[in-house]
C-alpha cells in the first residue's frame, strides 16, 4: 500500500509539472505569434506609407515617390487650361506621368511635358476631349496603353527617336489627328487605334525614309511624308 501511495504521488507531481511546462510553452508560442503578426502589420503599414500620394506644395498636383527617389505625377487638380508640367515638385525630379493621371480632365487644351519624363502611363490623358496639342520630351521612351484614347480634339503628336514602345490603343478615338510624326525608324505599329473599324483615320504619317511605320502606313491607306 505504501509503495502504491508513493507511485501515485510521483505521478501527480509529474502531471502537474508537465501541465505547467505546457502552459508556459503555449504562452511563449502565443507571444511569438503576436510578435510576428505585429511585425507583419508594421511591414504592411510601411509599404502603404511608401506608396501614399502626396499633394504638391502648390496644391495643383498629386504624386508618388518612386524607389529611385524621383516622382510620378498621379493627378492634377488645378484650373489652368494650358499646362506646362514642372520638371520638379517639392524638390523631386518628375520622371513619369502615372496611369490615369490626367484622365477625363475635359478643360485642358494643351500640355507641355518637361525633359526628364521617361514614361507616359496607361490612360494618362484618356478622355481629355479638349486637348488639342501636347509636347512630348525627347526623354520619353514608352507610351502605355490608351494613353491618349478619346482625345477627340488632338490634331498632331510628335514622337522623338527615343520612343521605342507605343502600346495598343494609344490613339484610339483621336479622330481629329491630322499628323503623326514618328522619328524612330524602328518603331513598329501595334494596334495603336489609327484604324477605326475597317477605315484608317485621316492622318498623315511623317517618318524617316525606310522607317518600319512607313510600309505599314502605305499598306493601310495612309498618306506618308518622308522627313529627315
Amino acid at each position: 500500500m505504501k509503495h502504491f501511495w508513493k507511485k501515485a504521488l510521483w505521478a501527480a507531481l509529474l502531471t502537474a509539472a508537465f501541465t505547467l511546462q505546457t502552459g508556459c510553452s503555449n504562452q511563449e508560442t502565443s507571444q511569438a505569434d503576436s510578435s510576428v503578426a505585429t511585425n507583419e502589420m508594421t511591414s504592411t503599414a510601411a509599404v502603404e506609407t511608401s506608396t501614399e500620394e502626396s499633394v504638391a506644395a502648390d496644391g495643383s498636383y498629386t504624386y508618388e515617390v518612386n524607389d529611385d527617389g524621383t516622382i510620378s505625377i498621379t493627378g492634377y487638380t488645378g484650373e489652368e487650361k494650358s499646362l506646362e508640367v514642372p520638371a520638379t515638385l517639392d524638390g523631386y525630379i518628375v520622371s513619369e506621368i502615372a496611369n490615369h493621371a490626367f484622365e477625363a480632365n475635359w478643360d485642358i487644351t494643351s500640355v507641355v511635358l518637361p525633359e526628364g519624363i521617361t514614361a507616359i502611363g496607361e490612360g494618362a490623358f484618356m478622355d481629355c476631349s479638349s486637348l488639342t496639342d501636347i509636347t512630348i520630351p525627347t526623354t520619353v521612351s514608352q507610351i502605355s496603353r490608351a494613353a491618349f484614347a478619346s482625345c477627340t480634339s488632338l490634331t498632331s503628336i510628335e514622337l522623338s527617336e527615343t520612343v521605342s514602345v507605343v502600346q495598343e490603343e494609344a490613339f484610339t478615338g483621336c479622330t481629329a489627328m491630322a499628323q503623326l510624326i514618328i522619328w524612330n525608324p524602328s518603331l513598329e505599329y501595334d494596334r495603336w487605334g489609327l484604324i477605326e473599324g475597317s477605315e484608317p483615320l485621316d492622318t498623315m504619317i511623317l517618318c524617316p525614309a525606310g522607317a518600319a511605320i512607313e510600309t505599314w502606313a502605305q499598306e493601310n491607306g495612309f498618306t506618308v511624308q518622308e522627313i529627315s
